[in-house]
């Protein structure tokens, strides 16, 4: 079998743990070591996950550094620099797993390494079935109601440095994408981001079209299963146009900072193509009008429904 460290990043998560924890012990892939970061929480989480230990065979380590509020992203950016492990797998706190989550996954990212290499990054991602704060299901696809097809060319570099089609608790990557993404930079705009855009560019990102999670939607949430079918994004933009055209901008402007540590970091390992397409989103800011629309529409920037793609058109 093939060892996976769970990366486990923690904040106030005592309320939902215990549902993920046990999930975790229910995988029928069983070679895994979990590493466990918190971010300064005033709940016991920390004491769940120590009482959790105790009941199950695999490592579980608590990661202490004395750091505290660094924010999701860099929290598993933390845990992902303590990992060593052939693969690795981000765990949010709040989700439950399916019990064939880790086997399934795996079998898709080693049948990609027997294909291109396994010094290939490599990134599988799958679906996920959406559920409320009780775990009882809202949708059944993650990827529909989001609008997310990797068929139609999202994983490509063009569209996914625009809109990001990975969700990192349902994801599984190798040593070789570890290497290569760290350090997570603080121009990232998240730690699932930067590394699905890595993977784009120096070995391969693999659709699993099954669920594999179960994502709660609870209030709280970070990122969210936001809906962004046409009809959906119409109506929140009609009742809420200010906030939204505000979210819209903040969005436009983090992916460009991205874009811009992604060509910084990577620009001269990049083929001349995709080195321009990242530094020209990057600088996009820099450019006229006309420009700026020129640039979206040849190198078709961007994904999701077609009223995303306009919107995102008409605020570049």
């Amino acid at each position: 079998m093939s060892r996976i460290d769970l990366l486990l990043a923690t904040y106030n998560g005592a309320k939902y743990l215990p549902e993920q924890l046990a999930s975790l012990a229910t995988q029928t892939h069983g070679d895994w070591r979990l590493l466990v970061r918190d971010d300064g929480s005033s709940d016991d989480t920390l004491d769940v996950v120590r009482a959790w230990s105790e009941t199950v065979s695999q490592p579980v380590e608590i990661v202490e550094d004395g750091r505290k509020g660094l924010g999701a992203s860099l929290n598993f950016a933390a845990l992902l620099e303590k990992s060593d492990a052939p693969y690795f797998a981000f765990c949010d706190q709040d989700d439950a797993w399916l019990p064939e989550k880790l086997e399934v996954m795996l079998r898709a990212i080693r049948s990609e390494e027997s294909r291109i290499g396994e010094d290939a990054s490599v990134l599988a991602f799958s679906d996920l079935l959406v559920v409320d704060d009780t775990l009882t299901q809202v949708a059944p696809s993650f990827w529909e109601i989001s609008r997310i097809d990797p068929a139609a060319g999202d994983t490509e570099l063009c569209r996914l440095m625009a809109r990001n089609c990975v969700t990192g608790c349902a994801s599984l990557g190798n040593a070789a994408l570890r290497e290569t993404g760290l350090p997570i930079p603080a121009g990232a705009r998240m730690h699932d981001w930067w590394l699905a855009m890595v993977a784009s560019a120096f070995g391969s990102l693999v659709p699993v079209h099954q669920p594999t999670i179960r994502y709660r939607q609870h209030g709280g949430n970070v990122v969210g299963a936001a809906d962004s079918r046409s009809m959906a994004l119409v109506g929140q933009a009609v009742s809420r146009p200010r906030f939204y055209f505000a979210k819209a901008l903040a969005a436009r402007d983090n992916s460009q900072r991205q874009a811009r540590a992604f060509a910084e970091r990577f620009g001269d390992q990049l083929p001349d193509e995709e080195r321009a397409l990242v530094e020209g989103y990057g600088a996009l800011a820099d450019q006229g009008f006309l420009a700026r629309k020129a640039f979206m529409l040849r190198h078709r920037v961007g994904a999701g429904s077609p009223l995303f793609r306009l919107a995102l058109l008409a605020i570049s």
